[in-house]
């Protein structure tokens, strides 16, 4: 008989993980200048609900609530950082966690000039191996617009398999927007 999972160690303390070239920790407020590059630029805003951020106070207000959803065991936020320098490149969401059918979704940004350099792909890497042998899910899901080039990409390099579109399913800046949905089986 299959239990639903015990996630109280992931959330007790955030969870950090690293690879060759990244450190994947807790973004936090002292996050706020890098990842406001990030969220505030137009170009990377396309493909999310909200319109780029204006103000380090509205970013600020983002890694606040990425706080507070951490501490309801709702969801973890990390900052993708670049070990060589420190520097913070994007963010990395795990969330739609279900402990009782072993099922999670990812989501992931990047700065753009941090896109080209298969970053975002070691660092999808490395949580999908976290999520099946340290967490124990069963399914690991990601959701992308049927036009994000970069996030398919990702999602096909990491052996994600395409299994649905979702038709027009979201208003995303004023018009219906449709998804694939991706998914990977633990073996």
């Amino acid at each position: 008989m299959i239990t639903p999972l015990d996630l109280s160690p992931f959330f007790e303390n955030h969870p950090r993980l690293e690879t060759e070239r990244l450190r994947l920790r807790e973004a936090t407020i002292a996050d706020t200048a890098d990842l406001h590059a990030y969220f505030g630029d137009p170009e990377t805003a396309v493909y999310v609900p909200h319109t780029a951020l204006k103000t380090i106070a509205e970013t600020k207000e983002v890694l606040s609530r990425a706080a507070k959803y951490f501490s309801e065991r709702d969801s973890l936020r990390f900052a993708i950082e670049r070990k060589s320098d420190g520097k913070i490149m994007g963010i990395f969401d795990i969330h739609s966690i279900s402990a009782e059918h072993h099922r999670m979704e990812i989501g992931y940004g990047l700065a753009k000039e941090f896109w080209g350099f298969g970053y975002m792909t070691e660092a999808v890497g490395e949580v999908i191996r976290f999520a099946f042998d340290e967490i124990g899910m069963h399914r690991i899901e990601a959701e992308c617009q049927t036009d994000n080039i970069g996030s398919i990409r990702v999602a096909e390099k990491c052996g994600m398999t395409l299994e649905a579109t979702r038709v027009e399913n979201e208003i995303n800046k004023g018009k219906f927007v449709s998804n694939y949905v991706y998914a990977l089986i633990r073996d």
